[in-house]
């Protein structure tokens, strides 16, 4: 801790890293100056723009020369216009919050004077995993092998702008080669960089978990005073939204030219966003224990205090008889009874995770967002209109 007691380090889980400081180096990222809007141009410039181009050279963009022309890849939009852009994007939501939910440990007494040596050591190794070259290395290895293993198995069932398919072979288009040595690559370690992080905070907030932590079952929050975590764990909402983009494109194509009927991917849909909200909230669950053993303590201590309260309150205002030595009772003694039934009821309503249920919910909408436009393919749009109403109103 610095002479403010603030940490030495903050916990920036977005800035660091082998790519990082490629992307400083070369002046893409500029500490002086906004760079988000510039790196999602960049990286649609890097995609998008070439299958564009080397589609129209082949003369594979429009027309009828293939059953999928590029323009009309739905799936293609979506990854390289919308996804990784929104993935860049994040960085600059998700990473002021989560360091400013690590700092509020400190600034908000959770994480007690005798642990912060600890707290630094923890954000330190943190930032120290951050700026791994194994780690992004790896990651880079999966994101190819991923896009590799992506192409063989699911395989060209018809020819499109990317490839061409015979009765026997099947050919990469130049957009194709592109598509599978830069653009999917790419949006796969975008993907699988985002775990990463994910898996550091996890981290990182299990051994805060493993401190001596100071939590208050009476604590407004309903989470001891965890509440700041949930409230910046939801910002990871924009990851599901521009995930979920991908999948309505995938989809989209399946609907229009496989002619699958949307209530097909129902399921898929209902697994999808349980597991991925799953992933989100599961570095909540750290604190499951702690938080249940804080409301349980809770209920004994503030229960034993109502129960003295309480009978010092009867005899004194029911039987009327003379209590001595009342340090309990004061003045305001309907107020303060009321205080206390109120203190009890907020440790009942304790939740087993620091967030509340809105940002579940608010995890669910992003999940499902992006797959309201599929809704057109089997219901009008005024009817689709009503439901989203009835729904957020």
């Amino acid at each position: 801790m610095n002479e403010q007691g603030h940490p030495k380090e903050r916990f920036l889980l977005m800035e660091g890293g082998p790519l990082y400081r490629i992307e400083k180096r070369v002046g893409i990222i500029r500490t002086s100056v906004p760079i988000t809007k510039r790196r999602a141009l960049l990286a649609i410039l890097l995609t998008w723009l070439p299958l564009l181009v080397f589609s129209l050279i082949q003369g594979t963009a429009y027309g009828n020369r293939v059953p999928v022309p590029f323009l009309h890849d739905f799936s293609v939009h979506t990854r390289f216009l919308l996804t990784v852009p929104l993935l860049l994007l994040a960085e600059t939501v998700l990473g002021p919050r989560i360091a400013e939910a690590a700092e509020q440990f400190v600034t908000s007494g959770v994480v007690i004077e005798k642990d912060y040596e600890r707290f630094d050591a923890a954000v330190a190794r943190s930032l120290q995993l951050r700026d791994s070259v194994v780690a992004e290395l790896v990651i880079a290895l999966m994101a190819y092998t991923f896009s590799l293993m992506s192409f063989l198995h699911l395989g060209v069932h018809i020819s499109s702008w990317s490839a061409t398919r015979t009765d026997t072979t099947t050919s990469l288009t130049w957009a194709g080669w592109w598509l599978l040595g830069v653009c999917a690559p790419l949006l796969q370690f975008l993907i699988l960089r985002w775990f990463w992080r994910l898996f550091l905070w996890f981290q990182f907030l299990a051994k805060i978990c493993k401190f001596d932590i100071q939590l208050f079952p009476t604590h407004p929050d309903q989470a001891g005073g965890l509440g700041f975590v949930g409230e910046a764990q939801r910002f990871f909402g924009i990851l599901l939204f521009a995930y979920s983009i991908t999948i309505c494109g995938v989809f989209a194509n399946q609907i229009v030219y496989d002619r699958i009927p949307l209530q097909h991917f129902a399921p898929l849909i209902a697994i999808y966003v349980i597991m991925a909200v799953g992933i989100i909230l599961g570095p909540l669950v750290i604190f499951t224990g702690k938080l249940l053993q804080t409301k349980h303590h809770g209920l004994y201590q503030y229960g034993a205090l109502a129960t003295s309260y309480t009978g010092l309150f009867h005899k004194k205002w029911i039987r009327d008889e003379d209590v001595e030595n009342e340090p309990l009772l004061g003045t305001g003694d309907i107020q303060s009874l009321a205080d206390l039934a109120n203190s009890y009821a907020v440790i009942e309503k304790m939740n087993a995770l620091p967030m509340s249920p809105r940002t579940l919910l608010q995890l669910i909408v992003a999940s499902l967002l992006p797959m309201v436009p599929l809704l057109f393919t089997v219901m009008p749009w005024r009817e689709v209109l009503k439901l989203l109403m009835k729904i957020l109103v």
